[in-house]
């Protein structure tokens, strides 16, 4: 590994949720080690909050951006900062949101309809905007829940976006070549202890994350989905990758059927 990659001295990082709970504390991080941290929100209010919260940071520069990335025009004011700003070193999504409602069988139709359009489509476009933004030897990491990997009663809707945003993670790593970022998908497999969720030391802290994402993006090159989570009776954190779904006889052909299509 070269030096340069763990000095994140004045380097860009985005944080996408970066004002959220869990994304205050990966940006704190990145702060620490004298990064500039770009943050886009659509809140105004979440801006000032998280410049408040980060008042005892006297490292880093945090770059505040007031704009919506789950639309098209947001997305480009987020791509004309990071222009503005310099080379992108690091970019990570940890905009996170839950949804519980009816059964599968009886949720309506333009709820699930809702759900999807307004948690998966934004993180394609954030893939869209960001990882063209990086270039090789850089991380992009984004963070996951439990539900794209195990189906739960009342999450469907939810569920369901969780598992797409794995696939459209999966199938960036298919497509990655030599000048694509490294690609991390960490699930969060366990509550998450945060300044407004009170749980016991044995539950996973947002400084634990946070301090993980930095550690994928000075040591680790490879790309990856991984799990990470801390609860009862488990007195660790776990970075466990994920095995293949499909068998390796299934695969070989599935791809020779590929290939044989031309």
């Amino acid at each position: 590994m070269k030096q340069e990659q763990k000095d994140l001295k004045s380097q860009l990082v985005v944080v996408a949720g970066g004002a959220g709970e869990i994304g205050e504390r990966i940006t704190r991080v990145f702060l620490q080690q004298g990064a500039r941290v770009l943050v886009p929100s659509r809140s105004k209010e979440k801006l000032n909050a998280l410049r408040a919260s980060l008042k005892d940071t006297s490292t880093g520069e945090l770059l505040p951006l007031e704009t919506d990335v789950s639309t098209s025009e947001g997305l480009k004011t987020l791509s004309a900062a990071i222009e503005k700003e310099g080379v992108l070193r690091v970019a990570v999504n940890s905009v996170g949101t839950f949804w519980q409602g009816p059964s599968s069988l009886d949720v309506p139709v333009d709820e699930v309809q809702r759900v999807f359009h307004e948690t998966f489509f934004p993180y394609v476009g954030l893939t869209q905007t960001l990882i063209p933004a990086l270039g090789p030897g850089t991380h992009f990491v984004k963070l996951n829940g439990l539900l794209s990997l195990q189906a739960m009663p009342n999450v469907s809707a939810f569920g369901v976006s969780a598992t797409a945003q794995m696939a459209w993670t999966r199938f960036l790593i298919a497509e990655a070549t030599a000048s694509t970022p490294w690609i991390t998908e960490l699930v969060i497999d366990s509550f998450v202890r945060t300044r407004s969720r009170t749980l016991p030391e044995e539950y996973i802290s947002a400084d634990d994350i946070a301090h993980e994402i930095l550690r994928i993006v000075t040591e680790e090159n490879q790309h990856q989905i991984a799990t990470i989570g801390k609860g009862p009776g488990d007195a660790k954190v776990e970075f466990v990758p994920l095995r293949p779904q499909a068998s390796e006889k299934n695969l070989k052909r599935l791809f020779g059927s590929f290939k044989a299509m031309g």
